[in-house]
């Protein structure tokens, strides 16, 4: 979901021609909860911890997530994105929108309501297995 939501960001600016495909994955994760810290992403997206930070470098300087210490832990370091990626993220709702019309017009209304189903219940199983494992 998240390569097509920078597809049009790829073709339009050259720092994006950079991300790879886990690339992306960090950037959802870290989109998703919130304000992760290296380690909830390094074992979400079982990666080594030398690999997390290499990607978590070249995000950060591409602009698109940044680092906080945290509050009370000054050894923990949280991650957000930024307002360059949620801004990204708005732009294409026309993208989105102009997706679910067609969808619409063109898929029969039984196989776009099993589609619904089964994509509410994937997203509910993964959001309940990576809250497990933290």
């Amino acid at each position: 979901m998240q390569v097509l939501r920078l597809h049009e960001h790829r073709q339009n600016d050259p720092d994006f021609e950079r991300l790879g495909a886990i690339d992306v994955y960090y950037l959802e994760a870290i989109y998703q909860l919130k304000e992760p810290t290296i380690g909830m992403i390094s074992r979400l997206l079982d990666q080594s911890t030398p690999n997390t930070n290499y990607h978590i470098k070249k995000l950060v300087k591409l602009g698109l997530i940044e680092k906080r210490l945290d509050d009370t832990d000054r050894r923990v370091t949280h991650l957000r994105v930024t307002d360059k990626y949620l801004k990204m993220l708005n732009l294409d709702s026309d993208f989105w929108q102009r997706l679910e019309n067609r969808m619409e017009d063109e898929v029969a209304p039984k196989d776009l309501a099993i589609f619904k189903r089964v994509l509410r219940q994937t997203t509910e199983l993964v959001a309940d297995e990576s809250l497990d494992e933290f």
